[in-house]
């Protein structure tokens, strides 16, 4: 998607790098969503010059797309939570062992591929 986007790849490849600070405390949204939520934005912002205002169609329009990506996760896996669509509380280090040992990852390429193609519709929605 950066490609399509021409955006330099090197500082988003920072916007989330913190994230796993966040995952590290046991309670957070699926990373795949927060990660979803921060691309809708930049693909509703593409090509602005300033902030989103309050009243920007296009924040209004970010807002509603990740709305949309969280109620259809929902709807589809049952929750946003990690811990309780992994089993894991990753504050605990036998916990983070366990997703590693017992390839608990494996279930999360099932949420980053709904993510991504959601996040690829609408890239291909907004690009056109």
């Amino acid at each position: 998607m950066r490609e399509e986007l021409d955006w330099d790849p090197f500082p988003f490849q920072w916007a989330t790098t913190g994230y796993r600070g966040a995952i590290h405390t046991g309670r957070t949204i699926c990373g795949a969503l927060f990660g979803g939520a921060v691309v809708l934005g930049l693909l509703h912002g593409t090509n602005s010059a300033q902030a989103p205002g309050v009243e920007d169609e296009r924040r209004t329009k970010a807002i509603e797309s990740v709305h949309n990506l969280f109620q259809g996760f929902i709807e589809r896996f049952g929750d946003t939570d990690c811990q309780r669509l992994t089993g894991c509380d990753f504050s605990q280090e036998e916990d983070e062992a366990r997703y590693r040992q017992e390839e608990v990852y494996i279930t999360c390429f099932q949420y980053f591929k709904y993510v991504l193609e959601k996040c690829l519709d609408q890239s291909a929605s907004l690009v056109k």
